[in-house]
């Protein structure tokens, strides 16, 4: 037990820390299922959480497979593609974003029904988060029209855009940790991202050339989209958030603060 976090909750894998009085995981899953746009949902974990996951979602059986973590999250993807057939087209999302929504899902899903991408990433721009979260301190995506955050929720929508997924297998979190940006995608996007010269639709286009598929940003307007819990700080904070969406908290937009 590694993680700081699951060392703090007193559990053996972040993904089964609690929020609000349910495991963090089954809130991220329900959130899929519930959006009704999710017909299965597999998730990937750890061998040694594998168990204890199966346990923990078999309340669900019939709508949730558990499969084997790689050691990457491009990786991981692959894999559970290459093992459960019929799988695309399929959103990625992480097992620490607790504070998503059906209706954040449904949102997503609904503009990839009008799209001929290959592809699609949701960002919130940094105008919707710090307008109910003003001491928020994200990791913003710096482009010469806009500032935006990702949410950790991304699509696949054919068989051209799964090699896509190779360029997570840094980690992701690009803006956290700006040197996988440079491994995953390059030292000319590298350079253009730095210097923010490109807008956007620019950079997306960019990005789209260098990965040989047509890629969507799709514009979450949810605050909650982009946080995600890393560290003990969101962990407090998303548990102050969800206690408040069932009405037991005091309004959770009072603090927002991240070590």
């Amino acid at each position: 037990m590694d993680d700081p976090l699951a060392q703090a909750g007193g559990v053996t894998h972040k993904c089964f820390l609690d929020i609000a009085g349910e495991p963090m995981l089954l809130i991220v899953v329900r959130a899929l299922l519930d959006s009704g746009r999710i017909g299965h949902v597999v998730v990937s974990i750890d061998d040694a959480a594998r168990h204890q996951a199966e346990m923990l979602l078999a309340s669900l059986d019939g709508h949730v497979s558990v499969v084997g973590s790689q050691p990457t999250l491009g990786s991981s993807v692959i894999a559970a593609i290459d093992e459960i057939p019929d799988l695309l087209p399929l959103v990625i999302t992480t097992g620490d974003n607790a504070l998503h929504t059906p209706e954040m899902v449904r949102f997503f899903c609904d503009a990839l029904d009008a799209s001929h991408f290959d592809a699609a990433l949701g960002l919130t721009r940094a105008e919707v988060l710090l307008a109910k979260y003003p001491d928020g301190n994200r990791a913003f995506h710096r482009f010469r029209d806009m500032q935006v955050s990702g949410c950790n929720i991304y699509a696949l929508l054919n068989r051209a855009s799964v090699d896509a997924a190779r360029v997570f297998d840094s980690g992701g979190q690009f803006a956290k940790k700006p040197w996988r940006f440079l491994v995953s995608f390059g030292l000319p996007a590298f350079l253009v991202y730095k210097t923010r010269l490109a807008t956007l639709a620019q950079f997306m286009g960019l990005l789209s050339r260098g990965l040989g598929i047509r890629t969507q940003a799709v514009f979450m307007p949810f605050a909650e989209g982009p946080i995600d819990v890393d560290r003990v700080s969101d962990w407090h904070l998303a548990k102050r958030i969800v206690w408040h969406r069932k009405g037991d908290q005091p309004d959770a937009t009072e603090k927002y603060r991240t070590a």
